[in-house]
């Protein structure tokens, strides 16, 4: 018989793993705004600078309360998948979100479950992998129609092929991160707090150096604010929801994300070709798929070692 105290302790877990899901898909549509006022790097600057100090102020706070000790500079490796995972990820998804359409650019840098889920299914070999790389395949199918999207007129006729590519770039990154990162053991405070410390140390003098207006105030704030929501705030709900004994169970929810990010970005009027909404829809319906074929793993988790969600440390990354 379950007892209150864990029903509740379920509930907020469910509530913070919501709240994580919540925060990171509303990104594409706040970056959108502020990109249409500030510089890439600018952007980049006040986002991985807000996160590092909010996430070094929130270390520095929580050791001193618990009083544990100041760990030694992190391993090579933990910096690496870092910088790779997370400096690498966002600064390719935001140079993407600059150039290419919207939506197009959020739903390819949302196909890494795919390529996550493809390597997976390739790597282990088990007959229970043919579905998940089934999906894969046809995922990558999604992608290629929202690339050959970019020549048949419409909202993305003109758009640069680098944005495609730096979205396609930043969701390799996103699954190498997934992949590495539950494999190293590291904590995710670490790969967070490198991964936005790198990002600061090179974006914020880039930007300085560029000589760009640092206006409106609006706009500064708001991505500031993403910074710190994205990796300091959804990390934090999606650690607490993690650390409960049902975080397993909520781990393949992060898959949720694409759906609705895209769903947000349609609703506030972003627009594709037809042809481009076809690959949005296959990459969105193949990454649901993949969600329903973990869950019904019987739990085991057999063949998705990326899902593996550590207590009071993540494994898995939505955004």
């Amino acid at each position: 018989m379950t007892r209150p105290a864990e029903r509740s302790g379920s509930g907020r877990a469910v509530a913070a793993a919501c709240g994580a899901i919540a925060i990171w898909s509303l990104n594409a549509g706040a970056g959108g705004a502020v990109l249409s006022e500030l510089t890439v790097l600018q952007v980049l600057a006040l986002q991985f600078g807000g996160a590092f100090l909010a996430l070094a102020v929130s270390r520095a706070v929580r050791r001193r309360r618990v009083g544990t000790r100041t760990r030694g500079v992190p391993r090579a490796r933990v910096i690496a998948i870092g910088v790779v995972g997370l400096t690498g990820t966002i600064a390719l998804q935001y140079l993407a979100f600059a150039t290419a359409p919207l939506v197009a650019a959020n739903a390819i840098a949302y196909a890494w479950p795919l390529m996550a889920a493809a390597w997976t299914a390739l790597a282990t070999g088990a007959r229970g992998s043919r579905t998940p790389l089934g999906l894969a395949l046809i995922g990558f199918a999604g992608v290629a129609l929202l690339f050959a999207a970019r020549g048949s007129g419409g909202p993305a006729g003109s758009a640069p092929l680098v944005g495609y590519v730096a979205a396609l770039g930043s969701a390799f990154a996103m699954a190498g991160y997934t992949l590495a990162a539950g494999r190293s053991r590291a904590r995710t405070s670490d790969l967070l707090i490198v991964g936005s410390g790198v990002g600061a140390v090179g974006a914020v003098p880039a930007a300085v150096l560029e000589g760009a207006p640092w206006s409106p105030v609006w706009a500064m704030a708001l991505a500031l604010g993403i910074g710190v929501a994205m990796l300091a705030v959804g990390y934090g709900l999606w650690t607490s929801a993690m650390a409960h004994p049902a975080g397993a169970r909520l781990a393949p929810a992060a898959y949720a994300t694409p759906l609705l990010s895209t769903a947000f970005l349609l609703a506030t009027g972003q627009r594709l070709a037809p042809l481009g909404l076809v690959g949005c829809a296959l990459i969105v319906v193949c990454a649901a798929g993949v969600v329903l074929d973990a869950l019904c793993d019987a739990g085991s988790r057999r063949g998705y070692p990326h899902l593996d969600a550590g207590r009071g440390d993540v494994r898995f990354r939505g955004s």
